[in-house]
């Protein structure tokens, strides 16, 4: 039995073609969850389905197997969807993933210039490399492919903040809720939610989008309800360095999704499965401005832990 998802309670079913199987045991050393094993007696490649989580279709077995001899599916898995690895000499420098690390920024400023079909398929490409989840990732991404596309749904997003604000832009209600949740959520209702739902309320009925900032495109991250809070975040990441990569400006966006999660109608109009929750958008273009300068942005804290 498999760690739930929106498939089941199934595993992962490898197989292993015996006849081409060179009992090197590198499969059984990359399994995470111990379903194989390298008997050392046999010097045999051993399967066993019950082992901890059972098979979690990570496909790690599969990507250090030199001979093609195992073979996973289930939970979406598929032997088709293992790919040719890039050659070292290929993949980034520490100083090159650093560079373009360093050179992205948010940017809300966009020209005025679509962006092409192809490169929005390569970031969703790069974006399906991103690392499995246990609870499973169950991440989907919804593409708006043109300017009229997210105009439409900062318009919509604007519409929900105005019935929000309806009921929860009144003063006396604040101070009641203020007796029913924490500190923090009041002080963020206050200080932020409320004043960027009416500055988006606001631009909207001036014909402007402060939303998602008339960007040309927008990716929309969706997840199951058995997914890891995490993982929509962690997909995110990985269009976004994509996207940077290819010469395109990108932000990330929160404050649309919960509209979208509070409308079920109106996520099913943006082709949101049922029962998935939107929980990012990564608005993506041509960025208007130059920038001379990197920032580094501070952390929290960094903190050496030694013990006791």
């Amino acid at each position: 039995m498999g760690v739930i998802s929106s498939l089941g309670e199934v595993s992962g079913v490898p197989v292993i073609d015996r006849d081409s199987c060179i009992r090197c045991g590198d499969c059984a050393a990359a399994c995470p969850t111990g379903v194989l094993t390298l008997d050392s007696a046999s010097n045999e490649v051993r399967i066993d389905p019950t082992a901890s989580f059972g098979c979690i279709a990570c496909a790690h077995c599969m990507m250090a197997c030199t001979t093609g001899a195992i073979q996973v599916t289930g939970r979406g898995l598929s032997p088709s969807d293992l790919a040719p690895l890039p050659p070292r000499v290929a993949r980034a420098t520490p100083e090159q993933l650093e560079a373009l690390m360093r050179a992205r920024r948010s940017v809300r400023k966009f020209q005025d210039k679509p962006v092409p079909a192809e490169l929005l398929d390569r970031i969703v490409a790069a974006a399906a490399t991103a690392p499995l989840g246990i609870p499973p990732a169950e991440v989907g991404i919804v593409v708006l492919p043109n300017r009229e596309r997210v105009a439409a749904l900062a318009h919509d997003a604007a519409k929900g903040y105005a019935g929000m604000l309806r009921y929860l832009d009144r003063p006396w209600l604040l101070a009641l809720l203020r007796a029913f949740i924490s500190r923090k959520l009041f002080l963020q209702l206050r200080s932020f939610l409320l004043p960027l739902g009416r500055e988006i309320v606001a631009a909207d009925k001036r014909g402007q989008d402060l939303a998602l900032y008339g960007a040309p495109a927008a990716l929309i991250f969706h997840v199951s309800p058995w997914a890891d809070a995490g993982a929509a975040a962690i997909v995110a990441t990985y269009a976004m360095l994509a996207a940077e990569s290819l010469g395109l400006g990108t932000c990330m966006i929160g404050c649309v999704p919960p509209i979208l999660s509070m409308n079920s109608k109106l996520a099913a109009a943006y082709d949101i499965p049922a029962g998935h929750k939107p929980k990012l958008i990564l608005i993506l273009g041509y960025s208007a401005n130059e920038y001379a300068h990197a920032v580094r942005r501070p952390l929290h804290s960094v903190t050496c832990s030694r013990g006791r």
